[in-house]
């Protein structure tokens, strides 16, 4: 993921150069590697850019101990434009605007991954698109205990239960460290639910997770990865046995005419395939700063591009991206404007590739019975 949000960077600001820059000069970029996320890499990090650096906007994609980058920015009163995915950032935002007015989420928050996919997968089965009969409304959790993915789970949960779903069980376990998946599986195989919702956005996980649901066989029972997959690597480690998972993101690249004319750019560029949520994220990230910069004549009042950010929509290569505290907006979820939201985009794999099967007018394929189903 690091390398995706990099490269969507380099890209973004190497295609403004040969436009001619930004204002009339070229835009520099300096890398900073916050090393493995810890609270206090990334303080250290953000020190060194705010302190050392001195840059006119700060991008990158996610932290894993997001937080305390955005006082550290705020402080020194930066541009700071990024796909964290974090309700507690708007709800961060929200408590001080005035001191957060240089942060940007550009893409929505993690409260629809869960809430958003109980939805769907409620309407599915009402419109008889998903034949629960031999299960019912029944659904089992497996979470990671990170606040990340915990609180995906709790919103899938609160969300299913308004609609009458019943949560036979629930477990929690620790990103990178379950050697084998064996007894969290056994544990849902023993009262197996019609869906299996699980988050845990490492790929490694998730592919090593598949393998063991497929070795082992299953039930009639669906399969949910939060992430994960979405990353390139996934479908290397996980083979044949991801075929049939279901997985999403609220930042994705669009599989139409600007979606795959970025990947056909990207694959020219750096020689592999983009995965589906980073790259373009932060290649987002840097066009949604450009056009705000451009459009108020200054790179280096910040406060002024920051008006132009709020007030802009760009459409970029993961949808419409308009600013609700300061955070992108969730199409069909939070908005049904598909001009001025990011897709919740529910993918399947199928015959090892990834078919979008939500939301219209983005879909390439339709829901299909996984094959562990009897």
């Amino acid at each position: 993921d690091g390398e995706e949000m990099l490269n969507g960077a380099v890209m973004a600001i190497d295609e403004i150069n040969e436009m001619g820059g930004l204002l009339g000069r070229q835009i520099e970029y300096i890398e900073i590697d916050d090393v493995n996320s810890s609270t206090d890499e990334i303080s250290t990090a953000f020190n060194r850019a705010v302190d050392v650096e001195d840059p006119d906007m700060i991008v990158s994609g996610y932290h894993l101990a997001s937080g305390p980058e955005f006082d550290i920015v705020a402080n020194a009163e930066r541009l700071y434009y990024n796909v964290n995915t974090q309700k507690a950032w708007t709800d961060r935002y929200q408590s001080d605007p005035e001191k957060y007015f240089g942060i940007f989420q550009c893409d929505p928050n993690d409260e629809w991954y869960g809430g958003g996919f109980a939805i769907w997968l409620n309407d599915m089965v009402e419109q008889g698109k998903i034949d629960i009969s031999a299960l019912g409304k029944t659904a089992a959790i497996l979470s990671g205990d990170d606040t990340y993915d915990s609180f995906i789970a709790q919103t899938f949960e609160e969300t299913a239960k308004e609609f009458e779903w019943d949560v036979l069980s629930k477990e929690s376990f620790t990103v990178g460290n379950v050697s084998d998946w064996g007894p969290l599986l056994s544990g849902v195989r023993d009262n197996p639910p019609s869906i299996l919702f699980t988050t845990d956005y490492n790929p490694a996980d998730n592919a090593a997770m598949a393998k063991q649901w497929a070795a082992t066989g299953g039930s009639n029972t669906l399969i949910y990865q939060q992430y994960g997959p979405s990353v390139p690597e996934y479908l290397e480690l996980a083979g044949d046995a991801a075929n049939g998972i279901i997985w999403a993101t609220v930042l994705g690249v669009l599989p139409d005419q600007i979606g795959n004319d970025f990947r056909a750019r990207y694959e020219a560029k750096f020689g592999m395939p983009p995965g589906w949520a980073n790259a373009g994220g932060c290649y987002d990230c840097v066009w949604t700063w450009a056009k705000a910069a451009a459009l108020a004549g200054t790179a280096d009042d910040y406060k002024r591009v920051a008006q132009f950010t709020e007030n802009q929509i760009h459409r970029g290569v993961t949808g419409g991206i308009s600013f609700v505290n300061h955070g992108g907006q969730a199409y069909p979820a939070q908005t049904p404007d598909p001009s001025l939201g990011q897709s919740h985009i529910i993918v399947q794999i199928q015959d090892g590739e990834h078919v979008v099967i939500f939301p219209e007018p983005y879909t390439t394929g339709e829901f299909q019975t996984p094959p562990w189903w009897t």
